[in-house]
This record gives C-alpha cells, sequence and structure tokens, in this order.
C-alpha cells in the first residue's frame, strides 16, 4: 500500500516511521528543506510556511514533548531551544531511517479521489516543485494529512484599523527585537505566543502593552523547587479527581505563582475551560510596568490604541495581533474535509471523515492538546495505520456522526465560545481514546497485580509518552525502563554541566499525589469490601 504523507513535521516524521513498521511504503511531501514543521526556523516569513521565532524554547519539558519510542537524550536540557527540537528530530529520523521516504521543498497543491474511489480507495495528489515549479501527479492508496494547524494566520476585524498610521502586523511575521528598538508596541493576544512577544520585546521597547478580552491562566515552566511543571502537574492521580477539586487545586497551585487577581490577568473560568499558557518572567515584567495589561481593544486611531475600557494609548508604532491560527486543508478537494468557520470539521475523533469510504484518508495534527502535541499526533498515526491495514475499524457512519455531534456539544459546554476552543482536548482522556482504539491504553489496575511498581509509576507519576508504548501494537521493550527512570533523567539534565553532582533532595509527595493515593486506597476498599 502506498502512502502519502503531507508535511515532515512531528507527525509526519512518525507517520512515516509507523507506515514503514506496518510494511507500507510511505512517500513525505515537505515544504521546508528539512524536517521539523513549525520548529524548522524561517528567517524570513514565508505565506504557509509556518516557524517558530528565533528565541523560541519549547514550553514542555523533554520527557513529554517527544516520540513514545525515542526519548530525547540524556545530554539535552530539560527544555529544548528550537534549534535542540530540530537536532532531536533529525536524530529520529536518523535512526529510523526516514528521510530517504521524504521529497523536500514539494508542495502538495491538491489531493482529490480517483474516479474509481468507491472500489479502489485512491487517491490522486498533485505535487509541485518549489524549485523548478513543476508539478507532477502520483496515485496513492491513502493519505496522511499531517500539515498541522499554523499556515493561515487569524487575523482579527479591528475597528477603524485602517486609520492607523503605524505598523500592523500577525505574529506569523514576527521573528525578533530587531527593528523595535526603542518602539511602542501593542501585542493584541495573551497565550502563548503573545506573552513570548511581549517578554521579549520588554528589553528593547520603551513601552510594551498586552490586550486580553478575558485574561488566562498562566504557569512558569519551572515550579516546587525547580521541576517541570508536567512532571508536578501532569499524571493520571490528578486527572482521575472530580473536576470541582481539580480546578480548586490548579487555581491554588498556579497562583502559588502569581496571583492572577492581584496582577489584572485572572480568567472568568475555572483553569480547565480554557487554554492556559507556559512563561516565564512574565509576572515580573507586568510588576515592574515594562508589560501593562489592557483589556480588549475598541478601536484604532491614527496614533493609538482605544480599549474597550475607554483608556487610550497614543503614540504606538507597532501593533502586533497573536491571535492564533485558522486550520487550512484547502488542498484537500473534498467537502468532507473541510474546516468550517470556527476552526470545526466533521471528523471522528478528529482524524476520520464519517461519510468518507473506503477509509483511506486520515488528519493528523487537528487537535489542541491541553498540554503536549507530539504523543498525541503520534498515536493519531498509529491509530490511521491499524485502520488503513484493516487491523482495526470504524464505527458506522450513524455512530460516528452522533460521536461527533456529542464531542461539539462537549466542548461547546466546557469551554467558553471561541475558535481556538473547538479543537481541544484534555491530554490524557484523549491519549486513553484514541489508544484503546489501538489497543495500546496503559491497564495501570492490571499491572497492580504484575508489576506493581510500574502501576504505582503509570498511576502516580508523570503521564509520559512512553505509557502507551507498554502493550499492544507498537509496543516497546524499552518502555518500563523509560518509565521507571523518568525523574532520574530530569534531575541528570539538570546536571549536565556540573563537575559534581550536587545533593538531591527528594521534594515530600505533593498534595494533589496525597490525593490521588486516597482516592485508589478508597477504591480498592470498595472493591475489596
Amino acid at each position: 500500500m502506498k502512502v502519502a504523507v503531507i508535511g515532515a513535521g512531528a507527525g509526519g516524521l512518525a507517520a512515516v516511521k509507523t507506515c514503514l513498521e506496518g510494511s507500507l511504503s510511505p512517500e513525505c511531501f515537505e515544504q521546508k528543506d528539512g524536517p521539523g514543521g513549525v520548529w524548522n526556523y524561517l528567517p524570513t516569513p514565508v505565506e504557509g510556511q509556518p516557524s517558530v521565532i528565533w528565541s523560541t524554547v519549547a514550553n514542555i519539558s523533554k520527557e513529554a514533548y517527544c516520540f513514545s519510542d525515542f526519548p530525547v537524550p540524556d545530554n539535552f536540557p530539560n527544555f529544548l531551544h528550537h534549534t535542540k527540537v530540530i537536532e532531536y528530530m533529525k536524530l529520529y529520523a536518523e535512526k529510523f531511517d526516514l528521510e530517504r521516504y521524504i521529497r523536500y521543498r514539494s508542495e502538495v497543491t491538491e489531493i482529490s479521489q480517483t474516479e474509481d474511489f468507491k472500489t479502489t480507495g485512491q487517491w490522486t495528489v498533485k505535487v509541485k516543485d518549489i524549485v523548478t515549479g513543476v508539478e507532477t501527479q502520483k496515485v496513492f492508496d491513502a493519505v496522511l494529512v499531517c500539515n498541522g494547524n499554523h499556515s493561515k494566520p487569524l487575523v482579527p476585524q479591528v475597528e477603524r484599523s485602517s486609520e492607523f498610521e503605524g505598523r500592523q502586523m500577525h505574529c506569523h511575521a514576527y521573528r525578533s527585537t530587531r527593528g523595535f528598538e526603542g518602539q511602542r508596541v501593542v501585542v493584541v493576544g495573551f497565550s502563548n505566543t503573545a506573552a513570548e512577544i511581549a517578554v521579549e520585546l520588554s528589553h528593547v521597547c520603551s513601552q510594551v502593552y498586552v490586550s486580553t478580552r478575558d485574561g488566562n491562566w498562566s504557569v512558569t515552566r519551572t515550579i516546587d523547587g525547580g521541576l517541570p511543571f508536567n512532571y508536578v502537574l501532569v499524571r493520571r492521580c490528578y486527572d482521575a479527581l472530580p473536576r470541582f477539586i481539580k480546578n480548586r487545586m490548579m487555581a491554588y497551585k498556579i497562583n502559588s505563582i502569581f496571583d492572577h487577581s492581584l496582577y489584572g490577568v485572572k480568567p472568568r473560568h475555572p483553569p480547565d475551560r480554557q487554554q492556559g499558557f507556559v512563561c516565564d518572567g512574565l509576572h515580573q515584567l507586568i510588576a515592574s510596568d515594562r508589560i501593562i495589561v489592557k483589556p480588549g481593544v475598541s478601536h484604532l486611531t491614527k496614533t493609538g490604541v482605544t480599549f474597550v475600557d475607554g483608556t487610550v494609548e497614543e503614540n504606538i508604532d507597532v501593533i502586533i495581533y497573536a491571535t492564533g491560527y485558522c486550520m487550512d486543508r484547502s488542498f484537500v478537494k473534498h467537502p468532507s474535509y473541510e474546516v468550517r468557520d470556527g476552526n470545526e470539521s466533521n471528523l471522528y475523533k478528529f482524524v476520520f471523515a464519517p461519510d468518507v469510504k473506503p477509509q483511506t484518508m486520515a488528519i493528523i495534527g487537528n487537535v489542541k492538546p491541553v498540554y503536549t502535541v507530539i504523543p498525541v499526533i503520534e498515536l493519531q498515526g498509529r491509530w490511521a495505520v491499524e485502520i488503513f491495514k484493516r487491523n482495526k475499524s470504524l464505527p458506522s457512519e450513524d455512530q460516528m456522526m452522533k460521536a461527533i455531534r456529542k464531542r461539539r456539544q462537549d466542548i461547546r459546554t466546557r469551554y467558553f465560545n471561541s475558535p481556538r476552543n473547538t479543537t481541544f482536548v484534555e491530554y490524557i482522556d484523549y491519549m486513553d481514546e484514541i489508544a484503546e482504539e489501538i489497543g495500546c491504553k496503559p491497564n495501570w489496575m492490571g499491572l497492580l497485580l504484575s508489576d506493581p511498581r510500574l502501576a504505582i509509576s503509570v498511576f502516580f507519576g508523570e503521564c509520559i509518552p512512553s505509557h502507551y508504548r507498554l502493550r499492544g501494537p507498537g509496543a516497546w521493550p524499552k518502555a518500563r525502563e523509560t518509565i521507571l527512570t523518568n525523574k532520574s533523567r530530569i534531575v541528570k539534565a539538570f546536571q549536565i554541566h556540573q563537575k559534581q553532582p550536587p545533593d538531591h533532595d527528594r521534594s515530600p509527595l505533593s498534595w494533589f499525589l496525597i490525593a490521588g493515593l486516597a482516592l485508589l486506597t478508597a477504591y480498592l476498599v470498595y472493591c475489596k469490601f
């Protein structure tokens, strides 16, 4: 079976590897000149090709921001600069000999069903060589669309924006502080990218303002004595607690870093009803007025910005819209894969179109997990290959549409109404959901009998990608060792440049671990009696 893979970012690389493991024949098409997708830095903005900014560092530590059967090397820091992310992805491609299957500088311009699709399930893929401009087409038995969701900037409609005489730009075009020295800048938005740009610009601009309509929850990369926040917070024992308890605990933990009400950025919603962000140093810069938080933008004037509370900031040089992206699959010429207003699509578990038969196309990365993305898109690709090979099957069209409507309603009920929220998924819940389809969901209760030490690590430890390599298709012999040595690798990364490793005081169990232990104990007692 010949499979076209669109994009050579993390999702595309994992898809190529999974195809090879399933004895399929992949051919990957990538617009850039190397792997990595959005992490492959472009010094000059190119339409349709997303890129990190030069200073970007991963928000999630390396133990979670990795492929499930290829941990980041021990000599890499816990949080990777984008150059280290690319280095890691190249090591992954080299380890599994993936690059021979990738055609760089190749833009997929159109994907359409063949005339005999109903019997063959085949797709015609048109590809343009970006260097020569020559367009060719090939027929494939299946397609994995892994082009990500950062290619089409979402620019808000701001009243009287045409009157503004300064510069307006989307964060897609931002690369560094060069050219912003001494200027007064308004950053519209309050998420990862907005905060990252605002913090960086605050060191060279005369003044930076951040405009946010609703506020947001923010956490620093390290908490609790300097450990990665995801190591502390992303655990099954925490996820198993009732939502109202989780929200109270999360708000307490986040506010222990800085009080969001005191700093004027507390949102109206609890932590689990919108996607927060990770940023170091933001609250210190707010405290020193290097960054001033403002409400939403009402309208622009020739030289300034008027906000919804009636305040005005004059002599503004630049407005940067860090307002997200629209998903773009316009090259797929089939209405079932269209992205409607609000970033909504009729895709079962965000991957398969229910009314397309046979199921030979999967959309990878059409989600925004509230945590880390690499393990999610890797798992989606593993599921898709199982479907392509007919090792697994999908429900009926009616059942899939019913599931789509239910999920959409759940999202609208849980999250506040915004195009950014239409594809949100809870990390552990969604990973378990897809893993159950594959047959690789970790069974920690079963492990209590066969391997109690591993069971405790799976339930009480950080939920890392290797949890989904313990069993089922694609099981990895080193998954157990990787899980049990998670903490030691984190500690080792902090000590890379130290001549003599210092004594490491083991911190006591966090309060949420104690709550998880109590929950487990209560469950076991209930089962016994």
